[in-house]
């Protein structure tokens, strides 16, 4: 008869109460009430996750080939600039050597050298001094857009209140033609109530005046800072602009001995006994024999590096084999790199796992009303195993609302107290209105009389005084257990 109240999947949650497979607990609720179901597609999630997961890694994988392959076709592309320079600068190098042999042009191009570092040098110079000088500017600038607003602010104050004098004049000049006439429909650049007298129309339009007069006293107030200010700013921007203007006349001026420098020395080359062109060579740029040949062994070394990729310059074929790869690997690959969406599967298997939160959530609340009365509380926390394969539960304690610990460490009264009304827990939360208890429910190791009937006499009291908990019967089935004491408002039936 036991049997047939008893809940296997139950007994399997006792297995190992510090980390329990969720499939446990769904099974439990499916034991219980078809209602729970939907729980069933819970761990789906993660069966998706790792889908999709595994998706992603193949996706980066294509990412990282197709980066790959770029890079190849870059260096491919960089080798071949290096190596147009390196012939560049050897042709620079030779020109330079001829240059020497002519005192004419060593001369010229000693010149031109100092010409090129004292134009390097005023433009780096520029650049440290123009941050600080458009700084300057902004601020002076900032000062005469402030005057000029404050003086036109003032201008149009100082109208207004002539235009304030200008309309008590005219009330006046009515008051003195004809006291009794108060025509308010008269061309008034004011809004005044129409039952107001002249009088106080004309004391309304002083206050006014006034009012605007002691703003164009705060504006002048101002203004005169501002100016004054300004003043005393302004010979610190004027050295700021001097010093700006004056190293821009500079490098105007190296630049046009530079091109001047560059033409007569163009004039003097013999093109043709050099056999070589010259146009992708800037005299501008015409430098030491030590300067040229550092360019040629940077060039050389940047070569070497690329050349250890097993890149040949002459040959494009590697590139066209890697991009054919590339292609090949896409198409082939095309099922695992796309993410088919199921919106109504992914719907069902997040609003599953959202069902069983909350149960567990709930179960955990319910459980915990027990636990206050040996100074437990009760942690359900869901995880992923180690190998990111399942879901668990990792059940967990804090006692006396400090001290952290698990099922295994509990006192024996303290572990059947918590499977006891884990049981009773689960029955609540499925709304069993004949809750049905019984010692041959739990393991052997657990059916210890005297904690069993200290967790009995701590819960009933509470089923009484929870509001929640008042239309639920408990029923106790004992077998092979003395009672050495009653419990209180437990009716006892003995079966022989």
């Amino acid at each position: 008869m036991i049997r047939n109240f008893k809940n296997n999947s139950f007994s399997e949650i006792l297995l190992d109460l510090k980390f329990i497979p969720v499939e446990r607990f769904i099974k439990m609720y499916q034991k219980q009430s078809i209602d729970y179901s939907l729980c069933e597609k819970a761990p789906k999630m993660l069966i998706l996750f790792n889908k999709y997961r595994n998706i992603i890694i193949r996706n980066i994988e294509t990412v990282s080939q197709y980066t790959q392959t770029i890079e190849f076709l870059i260096l491919q592309y960089k080798l071949n600039l290096i190596l147009k320079s390196k012939e560049n600068f050897l042709n620079e190098l030779e020109i330079r050597r001829e240059f020497q042999k002519s005192s004419d042009f060593a001369a010229s191009s000693d010149l031109l050298n100092k010409l090129n570092e004292s134009l390097v040098l005023n433009k780096k110079k520029l650049e440290y001094l123009k941050e600080d000088y458009f700084k300057q500017k902004n601020r002076i600038d900032q000062f005469k857009i402030t005057l000029n607003n404050l003086r036109l602010k003032v201008e149009e104050l100082t109208k207004q209140k002539k235009e304030y004098f200008s309309k008590i004049n005219k009330i006046t000049r009515e008051m003195g033609g004809n006291s009794n006439n108060q025509d308010h429909k008269s061309e008034d650049i004011l809004e005044f109530d129409e039952n107001l007298t002249n009088a106080q129309r004309i004391r309304a339009l002083q206050k006014r005046a006034r009012e605007t007069q002691n703003e164009i006293n705060r504006i002048n107030s101002r203004f005169s800072k501002t100016k004054l200010k300004y003043e005393e700013f302004k010979p610190l921007f004027e050295t700021y602009e001097q010093d700006y203007q004056k190293i821009i006349e500079m490098i105007e001026l190296d630049e046009k001995k530079i091109s001047e420098l560059e033409s007569k020395l163009d004039s003097k080359i013999n093109l043709s006994r050099n056999s070589m062109p010259l146009d992708n060579i800037k005299l501008q740029s015409i430098r030491t024999i030590q300067e040229i040949e550092n360019d040629i062994k940077e060039a050389d070394s940047e070569i070497k590096d690329i050349s250890f990729h097993g890149i040949d310059p002459k040959n494009f074929n590697k590139c066209t084999n890697k991009i054919k790869e590339f292609d090949k690997s896409l198409i082939d690959n095309e099922s695992k790199i796309k993410i088919n969406k199921n919106i109504g599967e992914l719907k069902g298997v997040f609003k599953a796992y959202q069902k069983f939160e909350i149960l567990v959530d709930e179960l955990e609340s319910i459980i915990n009303k027990f636990l206050v009365e040996v100074n437990l509380k009760a942690s359900f926390r869901l995880l992923l195993s180690k190998d990111n394969q399942k879901f668990i539960i990792e059940l967990s304690f804090i006692r006396n609302n400090k001290e952290s610990t698990d099922f295994n460490e509990l006192t024996t009264p303290e572990k059947v107290f918590f499977v006891i009304i884990l049981y009773i827990s689960f029955e609540l939360q499925i709304d069993k209105h004949n809750i049905i208890f019984s010692n041959l429910f739990i393991p052997v190791k657990f059916n210890k009389a005297g904690s069993i009937f200290r967790t009995i006499r701590k819960i009933i009291p509470i089923f009484e005084k929870e509001k929640n908990f008042g239309e639920f019967n408990l029923i106790f089935i004992f077998s092979n257990l003395e009672m050495k004491k009653e419990v209180k408002n437990l009716k006892i039936i003995k079966i022989q």
